[in-house]
Order: C-alpha cells, then sequence, then structure tokens
C-alpha cells in the first residue's frame, strides 16, 4: 500500500459526490479513479474531481492494482454483485446503504470479504455524529437504565419527480423497497446502534400519495431482543418534511435525538430534584436535519468524513470498521422482516426466522 489509501468509486450519481468529498478531506486518502455507465456524468464527475481516471466499465477499473479500496455508489439491487467483484479483485469495499436488498447477498458479501482478510463496510454517517455518539455513550454507561420503550420517525417529503428522476427509484429489482429501506434505512440502523436488534416485528406498508412500485408509508410495531418494545413509521408524503427522530425510554431516564442532535435528555437520580434538560440547550439542528434532506446533508457531512476515516483506520490497523457488513445485515432484516410482515397482512415476523434467500416482498 502506498503512503496514502488509494479509493475509487463505482457509480457516479449524487451520494458519490458526498463519498468524493469525504476523500478528499483526509490526508490519508485520495480518490484517483471513478466508473459509471452515463458517459457525459462520467466525464463531468471525473473532471470535477480533479482530472479522476475515468471508466464506463468497472470491471476494467477492478484490474489496476494500485486501487486499495472501493466505493460503492449504485442503485441497491447492484451492491451485492459489485461488491463481490471488489473482494474478488482483492480491494476493500465501503458500500453505500443499504448492504444490499436480499439477505442471502449480504452474507455472501460479508463471506467473500472475510475470507480474503478484506475490509467491507456500510455508509450509516450518522453513528459518527457527535450527539449520537454522547447518546451511545450513556446508554452503554447505564444511565438511563434498563431498556423500556423506543418509538422512531422518518417523516419526509419527496415529490413525483424524485421517483420519476430514474427507474430504479421506488422498484422492488432497483430500489428493494421504498421509504423503508431507501429513506429509513440510516434510522433503522441507528435504533438498533442505540437499543440492540429487533427480534419481532408486525407491520404495515402501503402507498399512498405517490405513482410508484413499492411503499411511501410504513408503521411498525417491535419487540427487542432484550424485551423493550418500541413503534417506527416512515413516509416521504409528510409535506414539507420533518427531522427523522427517535425517543428512548430507560427505567431511569429518557432521551430524544432530532436529526443529528440529541435535543432531550432527563435523568430521574432519584434524590427529589426537579425536571431538568440535560441535553445541550443550545445546539441548533443545522440544515441536514430539516425537511426530509438527504442524509449526507448538513451535520451529516462531518459525520460521513468521520466515517471514512474510520474505515481508513480500519485498513491500516487491519481491523473491523465500526460498521461492518454485519450491521448493514441487521439494518436490512430489520426491513424484510417489516415487508414481509406486510405482505402477510400484518402478521407477527420474527427477524431472525427471516430465510437466506429472503428477497423482498414483490
Amino acid at each position: 500500500m502506498s503512503s496514502k489509501i488509494r479509493f475509487a468509486l463505482i457509480g457516479c450519481g449524487a451520494v458519490a459526490s458526498a463519498h468524493a468529498k469525504a476523500i478528499a478531506a483526509l490526508p490519508e486518502a485520495e480518490l484517483v479513479a471513478v466508473a459509471g455507465r452515463t458517459g457525459d456524468r462520467l466525464r463531468a464527475f471525473a473532471e470535477t474531481w480533479g482530472g479522476l481516471d475515468a471508466y464506463p466499465d468497472y470491471e476494467e477499473l477492478l484490474r489496476r492494482e494500485d486501487i486499495d479500496a472501493v466505493g460503492i455508489c449504485t442503485p441497491s439491487g447492484l451492491h451485492g454483485d459489485i461488491a463481490l467483484r471488489v473482494a474478488e479483485a482483492g480491494k476493500h469495499a465501503l458500500v453505500e446503504k443499504p448492504i444490499d436488498i436480499r439477505l442471502d447477498k449480504a452474507d455472501a458479501m460479508i463471506g467473500a470479504f472475510r475470507s480474503r482478510g478484506l475490509k467491507l463496510g456500510i455508509i450509516s454517517q450518522h453513528r459518527f455524529d457527535p450527539d449520537v455518539v454522547r447518546l451511545k455513550e450513556l446508554l452503554e454507561a447505564g444511565v438511563l437504565g434498563r431498556p423500556v420503550l423506543a418509538s422512531a420517525s422518518v417523516h419526509w417529503y419527496r415529490n413525483q419527480a424524485y421517483y420519476d428522476s430514474s427507474d430504479w427509484r421506488g422498484t422492488w429489482a432497483g430500489d428493494g423497497g421504498g421509504v423503508l429501506i431507501n429513506q429509513s434505512i440510516h434510522t433503522v440502523d441507528l435504533l438498533q446502534h442505540l437499543m440492540g436488534t429487533v427480534a419481532e416485528v408486525t407491520a404495515h406498508a402501503a402507498t399512498m400519495t405517490h405513482r410508484m412500485e413499492t411503499e411511501d408509508t410504513a408503521t411498525a410495531v417491535l419487540r427487542f431482543a432484550s424485551g423493550a418494545l418500541g413503534t417506527f413509521s416512515c413516509t416521504t408524503s409528510a409535506y414539507p418534511g420533518y427531522a427523522s427522530r427517535i425517543e428512548i425510554v430507560g427505567s431511569a431516564g429518557s432521551a430524544v435525538l432530532e436529526g443529528e442532535a440529541l435535543t432531550q435528555l432527563y435523568l430521574n437520580k432519584g434524590d427529589g430534584t426537579g425536571e431538568v434538560n440535560e441535553a445541550d440547550a443550545h445546539r441548533a439542528a443545522s440544515d441536514g436535519t430539516r425537511a426530509g434532506g438527504d442524509p449526507a446533508a448538513g451535520m451529516g457531512k462531518d459525520a460521513f468524513i468521520a466515517q471514512y476515516a474510520d474505515f481508513a483506520s480500519a485498513i491500516r490497523e487491519d481491523r473491523e470498521p465500526s460498521v461492518n457488513g454485519e450491521a448493514g445485515r441487521s439494518a436490512l432484516a430489520f426491513v424484510l422482516a417489516a415487508y414481509r410482515s406486510s405482505a402477510a397482512g400484518g402478521g407477527k415476523v420474527t427477524v431472525n426466522d427471516l430465510s437466506m434467500d429472503q428477497d423482498t416482498a414483490t
């Protein structure tokens, strides 16, 4: 490996710019190449980011021996197949969310990278937001007591033009589903990161306001492996859009995350003191926490850089990335359990009972 970790990107759509910005911000990394299927967009992206080597065929890019790691920024349904080729080429991969749209593909990815001693990371940059890190530490230290209840919501807005902009958006084959697997996957991951894995899901999903193949609205009732209970709701029909929200109730206190900000933190100290919000009172939500903004926007920009820095360190230190393949699989399993429950009319689904080849509920 050279003095810098040499990255390439596969995919040059909107999210690829967030990857490129993060790599550019790291002194220990450099972006050297990009692959994409759309010629004009590929050339423009390559020029914008300093004259990158551009490849219309990612297989040609993977044959380069001087590339250490690849960021995969393609439609969700392509993640697994491309990642497996990256592993076969002997390169590390940081994959956009979700890990894939099928559990069997996710398992194949995890096995392929681990068997070769390569690093597989999944984008979930909001785990690196300072207030998320703080809340995770408080929960692990038992400050809020035993987990009791959690509720999460992603009430964003997307107009019809958003779904019409690409033929893969809002489809089972390309997107793996709708609002639950696309816009909500970050909150799904954070909820389990903070509360532990979900064991059972009872869900309903529907297409309420858009013309699309998959759902724009979903709700679920949850039971966590710890025994705690929870709810999850999401939609892209909530005009004009609101910050995502996670509310956690413990036996000794409660906390609320709104967007990336910890806005409420109340601890029951049992000493007769009054109710005091111990969250940072003056923390202001940035643009990225508002109106259903894209996950990489606002405060999430710094978190995106932090995740790339963590991934680069994992390569250099030969350790697991903080958000590894198993974490991505766990979020996907939650989503697929919800889809299976909805397809069955809202029946209870045990997440661990999902078959290895479980596909989305077409």
